[in-house]
């Protein structure tokens, strides 16, 4: 009597070396879901990796990421991630293009 194991594990074991060719920077844009409030800058680490760029606007420091994991610098297509304090405060464009306006126009009234 022949063993069904053979097929079985065979199947495993592809599965397995294809989960792990998966692009890391896909990866990580799937992760802006587990990013809340409160969190620390090591805890985002952990989930994101480093940004491909940061900007800080008085008190707010924002980490960038690619929208879609193909950009290395995050020019035009980014997810920003706001941090004050060590903390994150939030996340996404119409935060960040608040605290950007609000700084201009605090900088203009000077």
């Amino acid at each position: 009597m022949r063993s069904h194991r053979p097929p079985l594990l065979y199947g495993l074991l592809v599965f397995l070396l294809l989960s792990g060719c998966a692009n890391p920077a896909t990866m990580r844009t799937s992760n802006f879901e587990s990013v809340r409030a409160g969190m620390t800058r090591d805890q985002i680490l952990e989930i994101m990796g480093p940004p491909q760029r940061q900007e800080t606007y008085g008190s707010t420091e924002f980490w960038i990421y690619s929208t879609d994991g193909t950009s290395n610098t995050a020019l035009l297509d980014f997810t920003p991630i706001a941090i004050v304090e060590g903390r994150v405060t939030g996340a996404g464009r119409k935060l960040y293009d608040a605290v950007v306006q609000a700084h201009s126009q605090s900088r203009a009234d000077r």
